[in-house]
């Protein structure tokens, strides 16, 4: 276990680094602050359930429902559950020698709360409307990279919290559809 963990950490160093400072560029100093807050993505996200309330007919209303359960829970699990037992202290917070571009946060670093919630909504969103993928994908991608470049985040936090959020989408999706069979098969029944 402590050959995986020193190997992670050399992973995470040299990964972090090539990303907080190796990437460093006036215009990534600007879009990279942007891009992992979430006031950037709030219009994105009440322009996109509103459409999917009023236009997107049962399906759209099913998405925004999964949705909004899948980040929830996965928000919750993530920051009530895994954050305090891991209890990693942020890069910010630890690294002598960081690119600091917003405040550092409070709170432990493993895993990416963002990079969860962003990785979720994807998953879920993917599972909706497949042929826009790389559009949820790469959202996800760029908020995932934001938290190592503005260093708040290792990237196996990131990892991490994509592979959380993916996995939460894929469990209550699995969940809702064993609920409609069952739910059909009783009406079945009853009639």
């Amino acid at each position: 276990m402590s050959e995986l963990h020193a190997l992670l950490s050399v992973f995470d160093r040299a990964t972090f680094g090539a990303i907080n400072s190796g990437m460093s560029h006036p215009l990534w100093d600007w879009i990279m602050p942007q891009v992992t807050s979430l006031h950037w993505w709030l219009p994105f996200f009440v322009i996109g359930i509103g459409w999917l309330l009023l236009r997107g007919g049962r399906h759209g209303r099913w998405c925004v429902t999964m949705v909004v359960l899948t980040v929830g829970i996965a928000d919750l699990a993530t920051n009530r559950v895994i954050k305090p037992i891991v209890g990693r202290v942020r890069p910010c917070a630890a690294l002598p020698t960081i690119v600091l571009r917003i405040p550092c946060p409070e709170g432990p670093s493993f895993p990416s709360s963002h990079a969860v919630n962003m990785a979720a909504l994807a998953t879920v969103l993917t599972m909706s409307y497949r042929r826009w993928w790389w559009m949820w994908s790469s959202a996800a991608l760029v908020v995932g990279v934001s938290r190592v470049y503005v260093g708040v985040h290792y990237p196996s936090d990131v990892l991490a919290g994509w592979g959380i959020g993916a996995l939460v989408a894929l469990f209550l999706e699995k969940v809702r559809q064993k609920s409609a069979a069952f739910i059909r098969r009783r009406r079945l029944r009853w009639w």
